[in-house]
């Protein structure tokens, strides 16, 4: 029950607290008073030590009475008052007074820890558990003895008066043991409040996902009925024109916009709609593209990737990118070519960068020049996702090593 933080407990709960605070110390202030001021009048015929002690406990319980009543706010100051002073009394009269028997003061000892670990916290209460184990540990040894052989038979009174003083210790501990089950029944209700908040919560949740899901695969669905709607007006168009050379430059148009087309159509069909797999996304790619061809040519073509799923900001270029790379390659080097070959590898370079390998067994007898559409996209595209490229032309074929940054990766490291 210490002073608990409102900023991350509910108003609710912090006011729960805070009354049960004032109540328990007002309450036990009540309790004390009336306790002491009975035991008082009845130690008063018995002893000058037993008087005393229960007289400073009158005193301390109407100072804390005053205290209540100027100010509720007060509550902490008074359990502190009990829990130090109450074992100061005690320690002092097990040590010191030896004319009496000391049978309920290991009780109150009890009330004064259970009051400091409810009130206080579990430090302030270990402490005075570990003082009040030292006091009844010093008694035993040092003076059990002695009081055991000095102690007569008690009087009818005195058993009366130690009788009250029990029964008053049982019924404040009774008090603060009520209080603690008061507070678990209170906390356990609370948590199955929570408990079922949350999981309406949840729900409500799931159910939103759900629809925000749907509603995200159907734009994305949208999108690519729309691209492919672009892609059909431009072969309509690409029809009318007699030109081939024309008719070549639609078609790269055409698979340009295939290739983000495609892209939409995985993230509708797929669960995740954020992410797709790098290698099923070139496969339908790469596919489309041959279809789309006016090169007759057969071309096999092989995809190894170590990458799994990548996201739109690194998909899309990479995408156009490979476009290119195969549109050109399907273009200039596969004439007169029977085993047309075209390989793509894809690996992971370092935390956030990948690696592209892409390969053609093809002549390019017609020389591309570097101020081509195709190949000036290629360098945008590859300097877009901050990378580099090698080109190594050879006998067996013309290699492309690239570079990128995985801009996914990049804002995660980030």
């Amino acid at each position: 029950m210490k002073k608990l933080e409102s900023d991350s407990i509910p108003g609710e709960v912090v006011t729960y607290f805070e009354e049960l605070r004032v109540k328990l110390a007002f309450r036990m202030t009540m309790l004390f008073l009336i306790i002491f001021s009975i035991l008082s009048y009845t130690r008063y015929f018995e002893s000058v030590e037993s008087f005393s002690m229960m007289a400073v406990a009158t005193v301390i319980s109407a100072v804390c009475m005053i205290l209540m009543r100027s100010n509720n706010r007060n509550y902490l100051l008074v359990f502190y008052i009990y829990s130090i002073c109450g074992y100061m009394i005690v320690a002092f009269a097990l040590m010191f007074y030896h004319s009496r028997i000391h049978l309920v003061d290991v009780l109150w000892l009890m009330t004064v820890v259970f009051l400091a670990f409810f009130t206080l916290g579990r430090r302030l209460g270990y402490v005075l558990l570990f003082l009040a184990i030292v006091v009844i540990g010093l008694f035993i040894f040092l003076h059990l003895d002695n009081q055991i052989l000095s102690l007569g038979k008690l009087t009818l009174y005195e058993k009366i008066s130690l009788l009250i003083e029990i029964i008053a210790a049982f019924i404040l501990n009774f008090y603060l043991f009520y209080l603690f089950l008061e507070l678990n029944r209170y906390s356990e209700r609370k948590l199955l409040e929570s408990y079922a908040q949350v999981m309406a919560q949840n729900t409500r949740i799931l159910q939103q996902n759900e629809e925000k899901t749907t509603l995200v695969k159907e734009i994305h669905h949208r999108v690519k009925n729309n691209l492919q709607i672009v892609v059909s007006l431009l072969r309509m168009q690409s029809q009318e024109v007699d030109n081939l050379e024309f008719r070549v430059l639609f078609q790269e148009s055409i698979n340009r916009i295939m290739a983000m087309s495609v892209i939409h159509q995985k993230l509708y069909q797929n669960d995740n709609l954020c992410r797709i797999k790098i290698g099923d996304y070139l496969d339908d790619l790469i596919r489309e593209i041959m279809s789309l061809s006016f090169s007759e040519q057969s071309v096999r073509y092989e995809i190894k990737t170590e990458v799994g799923n990548i996201g739109l900001k690194t998909l899309v270029p990479v995408g156009l990118l490979v476009n290119e790379l195969v549109s050109n390659s399907l273009k200039h080097a596969f004439d007169d070519l029977d085993n047309a070959r075209i390989e793509i590898e894809i690996q992971k370079e370092g935390e956030n960068c990948l690696r592209i390998r892409y390969f053609d067994n093809g002549i390019w007898k017609h020389q591309v020049e570097n101020s081509t559409f195709g190949l000036i996209l290629i360098d945008t595209l590859i300097e877009q996702l901050d990378g580099s490229k090698e080109i190594q032309r050879e006998a067996s074929g013309t290699t492309y090593s690239i570079v990128v940054l995985n801009l996914e990766e990049k804002d995660i490291l980030a």
